[in-house]
């Protein structure tokens, strides 16, 4: 290759970088939103009707899993399947079939196929619980083997800042992503609506984001009502595969999106402070408790924020300790409150004076 044509090559590499740069720029914001822990909520088939390329994490061995794995299909929603790994603590919260600690990689490798094939239709896997299963070496190692070889993805739910998922899947050119944001940590309208909004701020300055949300009555009449807000924005909704081998928004753009004054946007109530969405650990996924001062709007916001009447959807904890196969310890640290439930249950045991704390990561 003579000189002229190296020149001409490199010309070529230049505009075609910069037609590439130009390309991604001119691209809507992104965002994609999934609902883990499907297979055990009476919500979960009108979350799933929701008109919006959600993505579904079907856990295994649930209930209504295969039901609701086939009604996902028909609705063409992308499906993965919600692996319980274990976590620092609460692990009577686990499921059936979850992996842990003391399991060696054949019953780490055997356990995740039985699960995948529990969920036939899942593309991808992302983990319930696992603030510890993700932080081991070896043993994500032994997992993502399995992703790569029936070419998997894999969506790190990040409850743990301590995560080796991005270098594992890395190593084994696995495609993956962490999420940005927990929508419904507090189910209360106004967190709901706070969260959201960190959404819609985080995939305009970054481009792209990744929420996780859980099939909570509260969660579906946000949903329902708030979606179309994104498309107003300009930001389009697309299936988790989409936003695959794209970085993660960087902690200090989450950390700067979860303080904006409510004058950034028409529905952010003023002084709310989103905390819970960077916890790094599994309690990220129950309510926090923040001073007064920082959670309660102003009487001039209260109105921007104005809770729907509640529809009549009871709603149970996914995780009942008393079915076959969950992993129960000898004592409960609080009985199980006694909810009204999906599907026919024995006997429950009275509800106590304070309800069960849900750990639902």
């Amino acid at each position: 290759m003579n000189q002229s044509s190296v020149r001409i090559f490199q010309s070529l590499c230049v505009l075609s970088c910069f037609w590439l740069s130009v390309q991604a720029q001119s691209l809507p914001p992104q965002v994609a939103i999934i609902i883990d822990d499907i297979g055990y909520q009476k919500v979960d088939p009108d979350i799933i009707r929701l008109p919006y390329p959600l993505t579904v994490a079907v856990m295994p061995f649930t209930p209504n899993g295969v039901e609701m794995t086939a009604l996902a299909s028909q609705h063409g929603k992308e499906i993965m399947l919600h692996m319980p790994m274990e976590a620092v603590a609460q692990n009577h919260l686990l499921g059936k079939g979850a992996l842990r600690r003391p399991m060696n990689k054949q019953q780490v490798q055997q356990a995740l196929h039985k699960a995948l094939d529990s969920v036939p239709q899942a593309i991808g896997i992302n983990n319930h619980m696992g603030s510890l299963y993700t932080s081991l070496p070896e043993q994500m190692d032994w997992v993502v083997e399995v992703v790569a070889a029936r070419r998997l993805y894999f969506i790190d739910s990040k409850t743990t800042g301590k995560s080796v998922v991005p270098a594992i899947t890395q190593k084994h050119g696995v495609k993956s992503r962490s999420r940005d944001v927990f929508l419904d940590n507090d189910k209360s309208y106004k967190a709901l609506d706070r969260q959201f909004n960190q959404l819609i701020h985080l995939a305009k300055q970054h481009g792209h984001a990744v929420a996780i949300g859980h099939p909570y009555p509260e969660t579906y009449r946000y949903l329902k009502k708030n979606l179309p807000r994104l498309a107003q924005q300009g930001i389009k909704v697309v299936p988790a595969s989409a936003l695959l081998d794209l970085p993660a928004a960087p902690a200090q753009l989450i950390a700067s999106t979860a303080k904006l004054p409510a004058q950034h946007s028409a529905h952010l109530p003023a002084k709310a402070k989103s905390v819970a969405a960077t916890l790094p650990t599994d309690t990220a996924s129950m309510p926090t408790t923040t001073p007064a001062q920082d959670t309660e709007p102003t009487p001039a916001a209260l109105s921007d924020v104005v809770e729907p009447v509640p529809e009549l959807i009871p709603w149970h904890p996914p995780y009942l300790p008393q079915l076959p196969g969950f992993d129960t310890p000898a004592a409960l640290p609080v009985p199980e409150p006694a909810w009204r439930r999906f599907y026919p249950q024995p006997a429950e045991i009275p509800a106590p004076a304070s309800p069960l704390p849900l750990l639902l990561r």
